[in-house]
């Protein structure tokens, strides 16, 4: 009898502990959703300078480790690093890959992120150029005192990728499904001569006051200029001028599609 008296206070405390531990357990809040963007998030502008769109890149985590450091020959270039609006990298001077930047950093989203190179000088040698490294994936950022340097940063695995780049940020993409077309017209570096004025035959003009140091861009509408939207399908002729520089051709826009025209030396 003595052993049955014990035995039931026992056994209503510990059923206590297991109903509290599993209240416990049942309220804990469910993990906030991670936010897919299907499109560029990149600003038209940072820190009161016009975002110069350089490519797209594509990661596997959005936990990353980032190291930067100067591209090509160490100058004494002074840079920040800003990721989703956040700045990472705060007014650091760059050394070589020896001795590399490092920083780790969670981008906020699946699918479209973005990071942005801003020069607080131009060294010894301009422009301002970096090298960036995301979990080992390396890519080229270049900047100057006048524009930054930003790219797409894409997580994968969300059925988002770097061809989806043209649909995002501005506007513009590839006609939007309208039966009309886009062009953009672009270089690869400064020349020197100021903007490009671009004049397309019966349309209009439009001016390029950047360049897009990795490669061809989507269409866009993201500062830099160059575009022209919502063409009806056709042969353009086009010119294009600069101080000591002069351009002319044509360019064929087809229905729902960006074509680009790269101005070359």
């Amino acid at each position: 009898m003595t052993k049955s008296k014990l035995l039931f206070p026992l056994v209503f405390i510990l059923s206590i502990f297991l109903f509290s531990c599993e209240k416990e357990e049942d309220s804990e809040p469910e993990p906030d959703p991670v936010e897919v963007n299907t499109t560029s998030i990149i600003p038209s502008s940072t820190l009161g300078r016009p975002n110069n769109y350089l490519g797209c890149i594509e990661i596997t985590s959005r936990i990353t480790n980032i190291q930067v450091w100067d591209h090509g020959t160490v100058d004494g270039d002074i840079v920040s690093i800003i990721a989703n609006g956040v700045t990472i990298i705060d007014e650091e001077t760059l050394e070589g890959p020896g001795s590399p930047i490092s920083v780790d950093y969670d981008f906020g989203n699946n699918g479209f992120n973005y990071l942005t190179l801003y020069a607080h000088n131009l060294g010894s040698i301009s422009p301002n150029t970096c090298t960036v490294s995301i979990n080992g994936v390396d890519f080229v950022l270049e900047a100057n005192l006048d524009a930054n340097g930003s790219i797409d940063v894409i997580v994968t695995g969300y059925g988002v990728d770097c061809s989806d780049a043209g649909s995002g940020g501005g506007g513009g993409g590839t006609g939007g499904g309208n039966g009309k077309g886009d062009v953009k017209f672009w270089t690869d570096q400064d020349y020197g001569c100021g903007p490009i004025t671009v004049n397309l035959n019966g349309v209009g003009s439009t001016t390029i006051t950047g360049y897009y140091f990795a490669g061809n861009p989507n269409c866009t509408i993201d500062g830099v200029g160059g575009n022209f939207n919502d063409l009806t399908p056709g042969a353009y002729n086009y010119t294009a001028s600069c101080q000591g520089y002069n351009w002319s051709g044509s360019v064929t826009i087809s229905e729902d599609t960006c074509s680009r025209l790269q101005l070359t030396l």
